[in-house]
């Protein structure tokens, strides 16, 4: 797997076998290596994010890609992702006025709605955490009881009313 870049880590008969670090120009995989090819854990940083997951004999079988910002690459089988759509709300500004793949992005999640104060905005709605539902801006009415999950991640990620 010598292609002019570098090495570090296990070796057994002179090839790359256990942990290891391999660089190249402007990427690196840090993982596992067995006769001299990625495989087991492992991540590929390339330019924009990394390729992480389980790696066989050179081709990752487990994982994916991973956006530089944390965002992971999701595929819907056979269906296009959902990446900048009704369903990924950080991108509320692009959806609306409807910009498309290369153009200036404006990444601002506020909108038309007022949010209420010590609320969390989810832009179908804001997330009431005394009353742990999330309500429309519209009518004031419950429209949803997000999971656990959901709630720890409005409260890590969603604008909160001030």
């Amino acid at each position: 797997m010598e292609f002019g870049g570098k090495y570090e880590g296990e070796l057994v008969d002179g090839r790359y076998n256990g942990r290891g670090v391999y660089s190249y120009e402007y990427k690196y995989y840090e993982g596992n290596f067995l006769n001299g090819t990625f495989h087991g854990e492992g991540t590929l940083y390339v330019k924009g994010g990394s390729y992480q997951g389980y790696w066989k004999e050179g081709k990752l079988v487990e994982g994916g890609f991973v956006f530089e910002d944390g965002l992971n690459y999701k595929k819907v089988g056979n269906k296009y992702w959902e990446y900048c759509s009704p369903y990924d709300h950080r991108f509320y500004n692009e959806i609306k006025e409807n910009i498309k793949i290369g153009d200036k992005l404006s990444h601002n999640s506020s909108h038309d709605h007022k949010l209420p104060k010590d609320c969390y905005d989810t832009i179908d709605g804001y997330y009431d955490v005394k009353k742990h539902a999330v309500y429309s801006y519209d009518t004031n009415e419950q429209i949803r009881t997000p999971n656990s999950d959901e709630i720890d991640f409005i409260l890590k990620n969603c604008r909160v009313g001030k």
